[in-house]
């Protein structure tokens, strides 16, 4: 049993409060929005917010995965800042791509029948997303190794709040699909300037012993990140937002549009529960892997909570799901219910095998990650070669379930192993 009185315990639950009302304003409030923007609407923002997924995997390397790690706080200082500095650099390069490939890239996007006028006008604050989401990373992961998860849990509050009362406020003033854009990124500039105030009044001393050499050379040290983790993490966002790239291209803008508010809903309890645990799980783990060789006592706590928890949710989507959506957001969703239904079979062990994945970080088993990465992109792609050869969405989507959820179960079989300390260099 989990003891409410235990400092995992009590971490979780902060986290869990201010991620909970982070989900639950824009969940609250997503029957207004569905009955103010379109299907095809969200399915512009769809494809914005995935290929901005796709530039955040790559805009700090991932060495901002490594500042939790370090024993000492200056080494973790000077991995923030490294962090920070390649984001710009990164952003300023994907900027350029923009102004460059501008027309190719919203005409790649969309099939011949959308209108790519509206994504290519987006496409030029998709820089500006990255970097506010890179430099956003890089200060939670310094809280968080710090134990500030009010500080942590409150921007998540700042971020849906700004972006939600946004989305509604133009929405309602005729600004669509425009203020689905601008709320996103209204809500990011909010909490990114709440995390910035709060960083400053630390004054850390560990920050005035940042300087460019330990940069340098703690760059060399956590180099498996840039080598292993980035090409996995790319491959898993891609595995990820590939649905997203071929309803848009192939199935058409209202598909996608239910598509991606079955993917919101769903998404919401694995960042609302899963990963408030994880960011005290990879803080507990990181701590015990590097004290006793192991951390399998957190690991199968972790995991026993994600199992009771994930639990009477697969079994309310399975039956209810399209009952629910059609209820809850209007006629024009009745589709996404009919989604949600499949998805939830993966729901459950996505869920359940998130935040316990961070084990390959802790481990330093990046390249196992990266293998298994690839195997989800590979399937992916397969699932979708399917459902097109099949002219069927539900026929891509069942391939894609059945396949993900196989590997996420081989994932928590190699992260148990990780725990345990077996394959321990």
């Amino acid at each position: 049993m989990i003891s409410l009185k235990s400092k995992f315990s009590r971490n979780v639950i902060t986290l869990l409060t201010g991620t909970a009302l982070a989900q639950a304003i824009p969940l609250a409030l997503s029957p207004i929005l569905t009955r103010i923007y379109s299907p095809s609407d969200f399915g512009i923002l769809a494809i914005y917010m995935s290929i901005t997924a796709l530039g955040t995997a790559v805009v700090s390397l991932k060495y901002d995965l490594a500042i939790i790690i370090p024993e000492k706080d200056e080494d973790s200082a000077n991995i923030t800042v490294l962090s920070i500095v390649i984001a710009f650099f990164v952003s300023i390069v994907l900027l350029i791509v923009v102004f460059l490939f501008n027309d190719q890239i919203a005409k790649f996007m969309v099939d011949e029948k959308s209108d790519s006028k509206v994504l290519s006008s987006w496409l030029y604050f998709i820089p500006l997303s990255i970097l506010l989401m890179g430099v956003f990373n890089a200060i939670s992961f310094w809280f968080n190794r710090k134990e500030y998860y009010k500080r942590m849990a409150a921007s998540k509050v700042m971020n849906t709040a700004g972006m939600t009362g946004t989305q509604i406020g133009f929405g309602s003033l005729g600004f669509s699909p425009v203020g689905l854009l601008l709320g996103f990124i209204l809500g990011r500039v909010s909490s990114v300037l709440y995390l910035l105030g709060k960083f400053r009044m630390d004054k850390d001393n560990a920050f005035s012993m940042v300087t460019k050499d330990r940069m340098k050379t703690l760059s060399s040290r956590y180099k498996r990140f840039p080598y292993y983790t980035l090409p996995a993490e790319f491959t898993n966002v891609i595995s990820n937002q590939l649905p997203v790239f071929l309803i848009g291209k192939y199935f058409g803008g209202v598909v996608l549009g239910n598509y991606s508010l079955m993917e919101r809903v769903l998404s919401a309890p694995i960042t609302l529960l899963g990963r408030s645990i994880l960011d005290v799980f990879k803080q507990r783990a990181s701590e015990d892997y590097i004290h006793f060789g192991n951390c399998r006592e957190i690991y199968v706590k972790t995991f026993r909570t994600l199992v009771l928890l994930s639990i009477g949710p697969t079994v309310l989507l399975f039956t209810l799901s399209p009952f629910i959506f059609e209820t809850i957001f209007g006629p024009e969703w009745t589709q996404a219910g009919d989604y949600a239904r499949i998805f939830s079979i993966l729901f459950f062990f996505k869920f359940t095998a998130s935040p316990l994945s961070y084990m390959f970080h802790i481990a330093e088993k990046q390249h196992f990650d990266m293998f298994w990465q690839i195997g989800l992109l590979i399937f992916a792609i397969i699932s979708f070669v399917v459902g097109i050869a099949n002219n069927s969405i539900m026929v891509a989507l069942i391939c894609f379930v059945g396949s993900y959820s196989a590997m996420y179960i081989l994932n928590l079989f190699l992260t148990y192993s990780f725990a345990k300390g077996d394959f321990k260099s």
